[in-house]
């Protein structure tokens, strides 16, 4: 009986490059080559897809990721992405292409996420943190085909992502034009794209405006290829894929429509650093609650309980809206106010991305988010940065375990 291939399918990150992932690709096919359960009748083979221009909206990336995948041999599909690549890989398997009539996924049946912001970056590294995705530190690196030569690890051709649409032309008869016109068809009649609000778009413009010595306005003035403060186009199309990250109501969409995936077999590993002093989780569920509420992606509780609320009797007038808005707003700051004061009580263990724990819990899937702890960097930005990186992420082979396991407990269910 032929074996089932399985598919693993890295996607790069925000201005990701062709260093991201190391050597894990080839570590993770190594490692599961000789773990696989023979009862399963598993092939598994590995691919990484290309970096791609981080420009247009997020959708524009995921409409051709998903018609590439159509040229791809038949079978299930386990997408690994890292940070903003998470998304891309949510996008893609929450897509109706992949769930027809929201049945069972025929395709991507399965996702794992790498530091992926689906409730967005905390705080205090937005500015160093985006910077760090666009960072070059000049140094001579491998790049992710030298560190994976392997058989069963294939490097996908870059002019899958730089050229689509001329490269799609030459694809060879395996798969049909047909397949092709069919994702296109459900593409553009059942997934709206998502394009930043024109008042996102000036905030983007007031906050580059305002932080001319920040990190990241220095390196989009440096290298960008005309003036920056000259088109607003070149704003709009390299900030359309990387400003998903401060849309709340983007990523509240994305989030609660992975969360119910009907496959369910998902995973975020998030990054965090290693606390100076014992942790106390009330302290970094304090320290996260700000996150959640600076970002916009929590509410703030009501401080009236149910039993002594008053029922409204009709519509608010103009006047009662204005009060209710001022009284929530007072809210909002006192809880903060509360919570900042608790997070300063403790070093914190220090995480990159916004978790879905205290107040958002709401937002459901917590269960789905697992810390991995990265011992030799010094913040959370060089958590995120130094996950595949061995002298950075101390127990990277722990992390490859812990990924391997998973993939063959999923194996299990296809």
């Amino acid at each position: 009986m032929a074996q089932k291939l399985v598919q693993l399918i890295y996607i790069h990150g925000f201005r990701g490059d062709d260093t991201t992932f190391q050597s894990f690709p080839i570590d993770l096919q190594q490692y599961l080559a000789a773990r696989i359960p023979p009862e399963l009748n598993i092939c598994i083979k590995t691919s990484l897809y290309p970096t791609y221009k981080s420009v247009k909206p997020i959708s524009h990336a995921t409409k051709n990721f998903l018609e590439w995948l159509t040229t791809q041999p038949p079978g299930p599909v386990i997408l690994l992405g890292h940070s903003m690549g998470g998304l891309l890989a949510a996008e893609a398997a929450t897509h109706i292409s992949n769930n027809p009539n929201g049945y069972r996924p025929h395709r991507i049946v399965a996702m794992i996420a790498f530091d992926t912001p689906y409730l967005g970056m905390h705080p205090h590294v937005v500015i160093t943190g985006i910077a760090s995705l666009f960072a070059d530190d000049g140094k001579d690196k491998k790049t992710e085909s030298e560190m994976n030569e392997h058989p069963d690890v294939q490097i996908v051709d870059s002019e899958v992502t730089d050229g689509w649409e001329t490269f799609r032309k030459n694809i060879p008869g395996r798969t049909s034009s047909s397949s092709l016109s069919l994702f296109s068809a459900h593409s553009s009649s059942s997934s709206p794209s998502r394009s930043p609000s024109p008042s996102l778009i000036d905030h983007t413009r007031s906050f580059f405006n305002s932080h001319a010595d920040d990190p990241l306005v220095r390196w989009a003035r440096k290298h960008s290829d005309e003036p920056f403060a000259a088109s607003k186009r070149w704003l709009v199309e390299h900030f359309q894929f990387g400003s998903c990250m401060f849309d709340p109501p983007e990523l509240k969409a994305r989030y609660t429509a992975l969360v119910k995936w009907n496959s369910g077999l998902w995973v975020n590993y998030y990054t965090q650093t290693v606390p100076r002093v014992q942790e106390d989780g009330h302290v970094e569920e304090a320290d996260n609650d700000v996150a959640l509420l600076q970002t916009g992606m929590a509410e703030t509780p009501s401080t009236t309980s149910p039993s002594t609320s008053v029922p409204e009797l009709g519509p608010r007038t103009a006047s009662e809206t204005k009060a209710a808005k001022k009284d929530d707003e007072k809210r909002k700051k006192k809880l903060k106010k509360q919570r900042e004061k608790e997070a300063k009580k403790g070093k914190v263990a220090r995480h990159f991305v916004v978790l879905p724990t205290g107040l958002g819990q709401i937002l459901g899937g917590g269960e789905k988010w697992e810390n991995v702890l990265i011992e030799g960097v010094k913040d959370e930005v060089g958590a995120h940065c130094g996950l595949f990186i061995r002298g950075q992420n101390l127990d990277y082979d722990g992390l490859v375990d812990r990924v391997s396991r998973k993939i063959v407990g999923w194996c299990y269910t296809l």
